[in-house]
Formats: structure tokens, sequence, C-alpha cells
């Protein structure tokens, strides 16, 4: 089937009703400079009912300073410690459900937002009665007409293979569609389905919480959907989490926890082991792989403190 461009979008949705409440999260470390990016866009929403947060993880540059002078009518809360992208946009939910917010959007703070975004994304969660998350098509920042994840699947219940990277958007599909994973860039879940599903596990602190949310919401009855119409935009990190300590570290830490947690089978969890230990003795003995030794001591890292027990947030990455 040859892909067509996509049509005009419907304009059903009129900004003379009154809309529901949106509350948006944007988690901030050390990085003012996205945020504000990140803000700007929002700014420019065309959507009529939205609440900004910041949740500032206990930032050790001046950025609550930057961020407070350049926007001072935000909300702004200090955490006093680092609380990871679990804890962070977990104070972000409970602030906004304590505000009766209809949804709650968490967006990366380096991400940027179309005009549109938001309006999409609660009139996908209409037409599904409310009970979903709801997921962005998420470009890349530099490349901006070409997608870096619209959603995806688990294969083997663990791996994850994202949707649509590396398609043209004007290409893809023009209404929402179900899906097996969110990618926590941007997700916008109801309040119904906060209410069933929970919070974010700050067990993760960061790295595949996002997945594990996915699976956890869709275990207890939680659509999940893509709004292709919703457009975020994102750096293109894939190069550098390859090369990433911290990317190793809780990469392969949560995946093991997550496997644990969701009692996936003995046959998935050893695959897991194999998997990771199988990496760990190639980026060890092989000539080729010996730029990957600082990823490969994460990984041996990560493994010791799944054995022991040690979640959260690790000191050294």
């Amino acid at each position: 089937m040859i892909a067509q461009p996509r049509p005009a979008k419907d304009e059903t949705m009129t900004h003379n009703q009154t809309a529901p409440l949106v509350g948006v999260v944007v988690v901030n470390w050390n990085r003012s400079d996205d945020t504000l990016r990140c803000l700007a866009s929002l700014r420019q929403s065309d959507y009529g009912a939205v609440e900004i947060v910041v949740i500032d993880n206990a930032s050790t540059d001046d950025s609550v300073a930057v961020i407070h002078s350049a926007e001072p009518d935000i909300a702004l809360i200090e955490t006093g410690q680092n609380l990871g992208y679990t804890g962070g946009h977990n104070a972000g939910i409970r602030y906004f459900l304590e505000r009766d917010a209809s949804y709650v959007l968490l967006l990366n703070n380096d991400a940027v937002v179309a005009p549109d975004t938001i309006t999409e994304m609660v009139k996908a969660a209409q037409q599904w009665a409310g009970l979903c998350f709801v997921g962005a098509e998420i470009c890349i920042l530099e490349k901006p007409d070409t997608v870096l994840s619209a959603g995806g699947v688990l294969h083997d219940g663990w791996r994850v293979q994202h949707d649509g990277t590396g398609e043209l958007s004007a290409f893809r599909p023009n209404q929402p569609y179900e899906t097996e994973f969110l990618s926590g860039c941007a997700i916008l879940a109801s309040r119904d389905a906060l209410a069933r599903t929970g919070l974010l596990d700050e067990e993760f602190f960061l790295y595949y919480e996002d997945v594990e949310w996915s699976y956890r919401a869709r275990q207890r009855g939680v659509t999940l959907l893509v709004a292709p119409q919703a457009l975020v935009w994102h750096p293109d990190t894939r190069r550098r989490d390859v090369s990433s300590q911290r990317v190793s570290y809780y990469g392969t830490r949560n995946a093991l926890l997550f496997a644990r947690k969701h009692g996936l089978g003995l046959r998935t969890r050893l695959a897991l082991w194999f998997y990771h230990v199988r990496m760990m003795v190639s980026w060890t003995v092989r000539p080729r792989w010996r730029h990957k030794r600082p990823q490969r001591d994460a990984l041996w890292l990560a493994l010791r403190d799944y054995l022991g027990g040690r979640f959260g947030r690790s000191d050294r990455y």
C-alpha cells in the first residue's frame, strides 16, 4: 500500500467550548536552557485550559533563579533532592490531582510541542472515553519531518521496538491508534487512567520507567493510544545513549527489575540475563569493543545492584 500525505486536520473541537484542565509537568535538572525552550513552545498552545508546573530536582546550577526570572507566573516546585524522572514527575502528578486536573501531561524538558499538540491529545482521549494514556508522534528536533518514536511494541515481553522510527511524519497514519508502549517523552494521562494505573514506580528512577508504566496500565485495562496529529520534537540522543554509562546502568538494572515485578516467565528472565551477561563478556574480551569498557563497568554494577536489591537512584550514576 502506498502511503498518502495526511489530510487537513479535523477542526471539530472548537475553542469556545469549556475545555477540561490539562496540567503539564516539566522536570528540570541543571538544564534551564532546554526547559525554557520547552516552556516557550507551551506558551504557544492553542488549548484553552493549560497549567504548567516545573519540578526542579535539586539543580546544582542557577536553574531555579533563571527559570523563575524568565517565567515568574509558572509554578516552580523545588524537590530538595534529585528524584529522577519518576519522582519528579510523580510530584507534578500529585500537584495537579490536588488541583482537580482532568488530564496530566508528562513532558520531557528538552522537548518542543506544536501549538495544537495538547488539543490533539485531548481530542484523542475524549474519542476513546478517557480511560487512556495518549502519546504524541515524537519527531527528531534536528530533522523535524522525521519520526523518532510513535508508540511501540514489546518483543519477548521486555524488549522495546519503537514504531515509525526514521519514517517521514507526513506519510504516517492520521487517526489515533492503539499501541503497547508509549515513550516517556510525552504522555497525557487522564485522571481516571491515573487512578486505575497508579503513579510511576520510583524504584526505576529513570530509564525503563515508561515501559513499566505502559505495561502496568495495559494490564489494568487502560488503553494506550498514539495521536499522530500531536507533534512533539525531541533531540536525537540515540548515538549519545549508546556510549552512556548511565543508560547502560539504568537500562540493564531496570529491565531486570521490570521482568521481576511483572512476573515474566522463567524463560524470558533467563534470556534477559543471558543477553546482558553475554554483552558484558563481549565488551571485556573482544579487542574491537575496548572502547566499551566504561559501559561494561556500568553493566556489571547494574547486575550487582539488582542482585543486592539496590534500586532508585545510584550514587555512581
